[in-house]
Parts: structure tokens; sequence; C-alpha cells
């Protein structure tokens, strides 16, 4: 069956068939499914959830995560955080939402998705959304459009139908009371640091420990399996030059796409900053205050704003300019000072407005209305969406007539002495570092790993354009011979031994610790006895001188338990924490939180609400899951 495929491809018919074998072979695995419906995953009171959406939302799930660690994750990692199911949980979540508010009669209409998506940062150029950057942004996420809008308006409705159901919410004065209390008690501790390197020179690494290392750890020296790709790449930005963008291209892309050409409004405002740390003292706050205040009485009086700006505005990129910061729209600013700007009236001065940066006095100098850009404003960057596109067009029909081409001649290396353009070739690559051309979606790396040597791909779209490829080489897992990793053995068994020899060596001075004090202990052991200053138990970093794993180990130390039950491990140390002090949460400062903390405490009941209503609603809806993840 497969041969007569792969002889038979250049029908549109079979090619469209392979390509649903290939999703399904690489993303599923052979022998995986339980349903007779090789298309529905889920069902949710009778509504499907298909494979190729739960497909779409892995990859991304996945690919958020790799950038998260830096373009690398284990797939042991993968497995504990149990992706498949998240992923999965959080499809039928969506469609109990989306029953749920047909219901009772809430929708997104496209216009509201079209705002939210034309005001991403992302996809704006000069200010002014724009479409080229945001397909090639998607593209390079290896997203769709309808794909993300459909996301788009997902997210939208869940928060209309949240917005609803939490409704009527509030938080009670004894709440923020005991929230404050713990948000603002200090506490200080000490500790003592074993590392494990300290310890190295305690162990024994003889030739046949090693050896014995080597035999019981093989798997650890188990290479990745390699390939290597002979390939032919249609890039666009080939194709640019032959292309180009008539007046009449222009005129009806500038006509089918008004959307993409609308101006928000803009503000143009002069501002006096008065400059204030966010860490500073309730004294220097006031002092600060105290001027900004001045400030705005002498410009009630009528001194000149420019003036002023120019001689005491602290910022020093506006104050030469008299404070003008020029026009910008919402999301340019901090919050406090876009609310206040788009407050004003042309011509107004705001009282004082305090921000991360300190306090302003801000004047309201022109409006420029939200407008649809004229042609002339806006042709040359039609210009450059238009020939991209037909650039890319062009690039993908060259490239559907090589794939065809090549599978009548039946090689690659036959399509290159016909057509005269000359094959490319990678080196030898892991899925963990694939070469830069294929991007950085798993999808095509997991589909050329699933091919054998001399196998033709189908034809796939990379960032770069359009990829026709077929393994070269292969190069299968083996374990090398113990010579071969001799040094890497020896690092391994020294570095694992070590540690243990340190965890057992603080495991025993945290004992006499408890025994006697850390001082003593310390002082016997030569170690330093360290202390982490005072810090709020909202600090998760514990001023800085705790790693997480201790800074969450002491935050359940007080007076009535001063010592942890063990050490705590942190990369290749271990840290043995002692409670030293604490200072109680001022009561005069509560009342300048309380509004903060109360819409903290706010929000979180809100999502404690809707979660457990989607938990309410799944034990209601009648949820079938077809295949095994």
């Amino acid at each position: 069956m497969l041969d007569f495929i792969r002889t038979k491809a250049h029908s549109w018919m079979i090619k469209f068939i392979l390509g649903a074998i290939v999703i399904v072979f690489v993303f599923w695995g052979i022998g995986s499914f339980r349903s007779e419906r090789l298309d529905v995953i889920a069902k949710v009171n009778g509504e499907k959830i298909l494979v190729e959406s739960y497909r779409q939302a892995y990859g991304q799930a996945v690919e958020r995560y790799r950038q998260m660690f830096g373009g690398k994750i284990p797939e042991q990692l993968l497995e504990q955080m149990n992706i498949k199911k998240q992923v999965l949980n959080a499809l039928i979540d969506d469609v109990l939402i989306r029953q749920h508010a047909e219901e009772i009669g809430i929708r997104v209409i496209d216009q509201e998705v079209q705002r939210f998506v034309m005001n991403i940062p992302a996809f704006k150029e000069n200010g002014v959304f724009n479409r080229t950057r945001y397909e090639r942004a998607l593209t390079g996420a290896r997203l769709t459009p309808p794909g993300f809008e459909e996301s788009v308006r997902q997210q939208i409705l869940r928060e209309k139908l949240q917005t609803i159901m939490v409704a009527g919410l509030a938080v009670t004065d004894e709440e923020i009371r005991a929230h404050y209390a713990f948000e603002n008690e200090e506490v200080n501790f000490s500790y003592l640091v074993i590392d494990a390197p300290g310890c190295r020179e305690e162990v024994n690494a003889t030739g046949e420990k090693l050896t014995a290392w080597y035999d019981s750890h093989k798997e650890r020296y188990l290479t990745e399996p390699q390939i290597r790709l002979r390939y032919l790449l249609f890039s666009p930005d080939d194709y640019e030059s032959s292309v180009n963008a008539t007046d009449a291209d222009v005129q009806a892309y500038y006509q089918s796409h008004p959307d993409e050409f609308k101006s928000d409004e803009q503000r143009r405002a002069r501002h006096i900053l008065l400059k204030l740390p966010q860490d500073a003292n309730e004294t220097k706050a006031a002092e600060v205050r105290n001027r900004a205040d001045e400030v705005y009485k002498r410009l009630e009086q009528g001194e000149d704003f420019e003036r002023l700006a120019r001689e005491i505005s602290e910022d020093k990129g506006s104050a030469p300019k008299g404070g003008d910061l020029g026009f910008f729209g919402r999301g340019d600013m901090v919050r406090p000072f876009e609310k206040t700007v788009f407050e004003l009236k042309v011509g107004e001065t705001s009282r004082p407005v305090r921000t991360q940066f300190g306090w302003h006095v801000i004047r309201l100098e022109d409006i420029r209305e939200a407008a649809v850009k004229p042609l002339a404003e806006v042709r040359e960057a039609i210009v450059k969406t238009v020939k991209a596109r037909k650039a890319e067009k062009a690039a993908r029909q060259k490239a559907d007539e090589a794939y065809d081409e090549i599978i009548q001649l039946g090689s690659l290396e036959a399509f290159e002495e016909s057509s005269g353009l000359k094959l490319q070739e990678t080196g030898l690559f892991t899925r963990k570092k694939p070469p830069a051309l294929l991007g950085t979606g798993r999808e095509i790396i997991d589909t050329l790993f699933s091919l054998e040597a001399g196998e033709l791909t189908s034809l796939l779209h990379i960032p770069q354009g359009f990829l026709v490829a077929e393994v070269s080489e292969e190069k299968e897992p083996y374990v090398p011979e113990f010579d071969q990793v001799r040094d890497k053995v020896r690092n391994e068994y020294i570095k694992a031994q070590a540690f243990e020899i340190c965890r057992s060596k603080a495991r025993e001075i945290l004992e006499d610790v408890r025994e006697e004090s850390l001082d003593v202990v310390a002082r016997r052991n030569g170690l330093q006895v360290r202390e982490t200053g005072f810090f709020k138990r909202t600090d998760r970093n514990a001023g800085g001188k705790l790693p997480p794993e201790a800074a969450r180990a002491a935050m359940s130390l007080h007076e009535g338990k001063i010592y942890p039950d063990d050490v705590v491990e942190s990369g290749i140390s271990f840290y043995i924490l002692a409670f030293k002090a604490k200072n109680d949460a001022d009561p005069e400062g509560m009342s300048k939180q309380s509004e903060a903390i109360a819409d903290r405490l706010l929000a979180w009941k809100q999502r404690t609400v809707f979660a457990d209503w989607l938990g309410h609603q799944r034990e209601k809806a009648t949820i079938e899951i077809k295949m095994r993840l």
C-alpha cells in the first residue's frame, strides 16, 4: 500500500491521503488508536473535539514551554508535566464555556476579535497594524490567522462569561487585615551552605568503580539518533525581485483591508516629572509629593508649563523640549499616566499623578482622532505586503512544480540533473539541535525523524519558504565503548558520589545544630553562618539571599519551629536553615495598601469561583475520551 502511494504521489488525491497519514502516524504513533473514528479525540455533551484541534493545541503548548526553557525541554519533563492531559482538559473547558455562553446568549462578534488582534503591539509597524508582520509572526509560531483568531475569540468569550459569573463577589475588611499582616510581616533567617564540589576530594574513583558505574548507567551514554538531509529550498526572497505591486493591486488591498489602516486615537502631552524610587520610605515619598503639589499650584497661578518643565522636570529626554512627549496612543505609557492623559481636555493640567517613575504633572496639548490613514501614507507598506504575498505564491508554485517532477523522475538526484538546480545538504543533526533552516517547530522535526534513509518528505512549509528534502543518511543511537567516554564517566561518578557524601554530611550537621547551636556547629565544621536579613514573607527570593527551594522551606519556620525537618537541596548545594526573628506588620501602613490588597484578593476569589464552576460543569457534562493519549 505505502509503495503504491509513493509511486503515485503526483496525484493530488494521493498527496492528500499521504499528508493525512503522515500527520496521524507522526503525531500519535502507529497503533495508539482505540477508536473507530480517527478524527475525533473526545466528545463533550455530544460536541466533537477533533484530533487536528488537539494536535495544534498540543504543538503550541510544547512550543511555549520550549521558549520558556530556552529552546530545550527534556521529554521526561513533558511527561512529568502531563502536557497531553493538560491540553485536552483545556480544550474540554473551552467547549463547556462555549456551550454555556450560547445557552445564556453571550457571543463574540468579528469586530471584537479584529480590535483585539490589531491592538497587539507585536503586529504593529510605526504604530499601525501590519498584516505582513502579523502573518509572518504567526508562521514563525506555526499558527494560522484563522486558528489564532479563533483562540482570541475563545479568550474574549471566557472573559465575558467570567465577568458575569463573578459579579457580586466582595472582600471583607477582616480578609484585608489578615492578608496585610501576612504580606508585611518581616522575617530573618540564619543559614549554612555546604557545596557538593567541596566533597569531591573525598571520592575514591578507582578503575573498578568507574567500570561498575559505566555498566550500571549505560543508558546515560546512549547517543541520540542523527540524520542528514539533502534538500531544495524555494524561498520567497528569491522571487521578490521578479514580482511587482501594481496600482490596481495596491488599491484593491487598501479597499479590502480597511481595518489594517485605522489609526487609534493619539494624544500629545507634556509632563513635569519629579523622580521617586519605588522603594522610597514614607518621608521621602511625602517630600516629593509636596514638591509636585507646589509645581501644580504654580501652574494654576499662571506660570508657563514649558519653562517650568525645562527648569524642574527630571525627565532628561523631554525636559529640554518643555516636557513634550509627542503623540502616543493607549498602551504606550504606564497605566496611571495613560489613564490621566485620556481623561484630560485639551489645555487642561492634571493634579500630580504617581507612577513607578515618580510624580508627574501633565498637560494635554492636542488630540488626533482615530481615522483611516490615507492611501498615500500607507502605500509603501501595502506594496511590501502585496509583493511578499506574490513572492510567496511564486515560491509555492515553483515548489509544487518541482515536487511533482521529483515524484515523476523518482529521486532528488534525477531532478538535480534535469533542472540544473543544485541540491544542498545539512550536516548530521539530532532532534534537539536541528539546523536553523528548519525553525523551532517540532512537528517538522518529528516528521523528518520518522522517515527512512532515501525517503522523500512531502512539501514542507518552513519559516524561510518551502522545502523538499530526503534523508540522505541515518545514524542510529549506540552506547560508546567505556574508553570512548572514560572522562565523562569519571566526572559523572565523582559528581554523584560527592553529592551523596555532601548530603550525609549536611544531615549530620543539622542533627548537631538541633542539639547545640548554629554558631557552635558552624565553627567546629569550618562553615560560615550567613543571614538573610529581614524580608517580607511574600518575597519568594528571600531578599535575594536564598534560592527558591530554600526560600520556600524557610517560610514554614517560625518561633515554634526553628529548624526544618531536613536539609534543603538546591542545585549543587545543601542549605541548613534556622528561624532567627520576625517584625510584625506596621498597622499604620494598611490604609495605603488596602485597596491593592482588596483588588488582589478579589481577583483570586474570581479565579477560584470560575475554576469551581468549571469543575461543576465537568461533573454534569457527558465527556467521552475517544483515544488513548
